[in-house]
């Protein structure tokens, strides 16, 4: 029998897995209006976002989007709400491979698992918005989820390997 326990770390580290999870399906339940910001929220706490931005065009679901089509305020949205996708996964991501790491035998399955994981959660969680109404799910949101899990478990992942080395030689001396 194994006798796997989870570190008290590990378990802080699953339960903010679990917050960005339950974070996630608020936010997919609340209509695109519910979640709009106001220019003059905008204006007033990311000013510095949108001077930061000004010169950016990005292409993205097939559309390009900038201050021009956009609209200053429109565009500073736009770029928050793509940065809130990633930024979610990436600590969903992050916090599920660092309290899951340790279960998996296998090396290579434990970052796997978890991004698929992430990309089973986005898929769901992009059908959650289109239950909701008044949302456009696209699947262009799923890559970019499924991106920022990947991105932070390749750095936990990398993380790791360099801690390892070192151990490996600081031992060896």
């Amino acid at each position: 029998m194994n006798d796997f326990k989870f570190s008290k770390r590990e378990k802080v580290y699953l339960l903010l897995a679990l917050a960005v999870l339950a974070m996630l399906f608020v936010s997919s339940s609340m209509t695109y209006h519910e979640q709009k910001m106001k220019p003059g929220f905008i204006h007033t706490y990311l000013g510095w976002l949108e001077d930061w931005i000004q010169r950016l065009n990005i292409y993205y679901g097939g559309v390009w989007h900038n201050v021009k089509t956009d609209g200053s305020a429109g565009f500073t949205q736009f770029v928050v709400r793509k940065m809130a996708h990633f930024g979610s996964y990436f600590l969903y991501g992050l916090f599920a491979y660092l309290g899951l790491r340790r279960v998996f035998v296998i090396s290579w399955t434990g970052p796997f698992f978890v991004w698929a994981t992430a990309f089973a959660f986005a898929a769901m969680d992009e059908f959650h918005q289109f239950l909701t109404g008044d949302r456009t799910p696209t699947v262009h949101d799923v890559m970019l989820d499924a991106s920022g899990a990947c991105l932070a478990i390749v750095l936990a992942v990398i993380y790791y390997l360099l801690k390892g080395r070192a151990e490996r030689k600081k031992s060896a001396i």
